[in-house]
């Protein structure tokens, strides 16, 4: 059996925010590359601050995301460890300011592989984010806490958080792109 050698706080604190760093700019890399350029929406509070960045053009996604986040983190104080909320708040600002940095469109002409490319960028990104100690807040936190409360599952709360977001969107988005959406949340 291998054990695995235990790393030192300072060593482990470093590491930990490498792994928020390198995974909040490669979600931001599809959001600001390919999301907006094409109306895509992601799922979780991502998606909601898209949403609220495409009915209100002036609202930057990273602020968005970051007002939404708020309430979530003042909960989120009571409900998960210490640890996981300093983690998580240092996630979601280093998350927050990324998206609001400037990143190229990416040049990709169809749209199922804009889909397909996106969700591959916010997956490993978002691992990386979460092989941390945190995550970058959003529905991680809120799953949390309604699982430690509720006994709700994690995915449960994903899962219905984003099917209303998309339900929703459906209004003020195209239907192409919710569906699109569909295919990068699910990848």
């Amino acid at each position: 059996m291998i054990f695995k050698k235990p790393l030192a706080p300072a060593v482990e604190i470093l590491w930990s925010l490498v792994l928020i760093v390198l995974g909040s700019f490669l979600c931001a890399l599809a959001i600001k590359g390919i999301l907006i350029p094409n109306q895509f929406l992601a799922g979780g509070f991502t998606g909601l601050a898209l949403l609220l960045h495409y009915v209100v053009p002036s609202v930057p996604v990273g602020a968005a995301y970051f007002v939404l986040n708020v309430p979530n983190f003042m909960l989120g104080w009571f409900y998960v460890g210490r640890r996981f909320f300093f983690y998580s708040l240092a996630g979601m600002l280093i998350f927050s300011l990324s998206v609001m940095l400037p990143f190229p469109e990416l040049d990709i002409d169809d749209l199922i592989l804009c889909a397909l490319t996106a969700g591959i960028l916010t997956g490993i990104g978002s691992g990386m984010i979460l092989r941390s100690l945190g995550s970058a807040g959003g529905m991680d936190i809120l799953a949390v806490i309604l699982y430690k409360k509720l006994s709700i599952r994690i995915g449960t709360t994903s899962l219905v958080f984003n099917l209303i977001l998309l339900l929703v969107a459906t209004i003020r988005v195209p239907l192409d792109s919710v569906l699109y959406t569909l295919i990068l949340i699910y990848v």
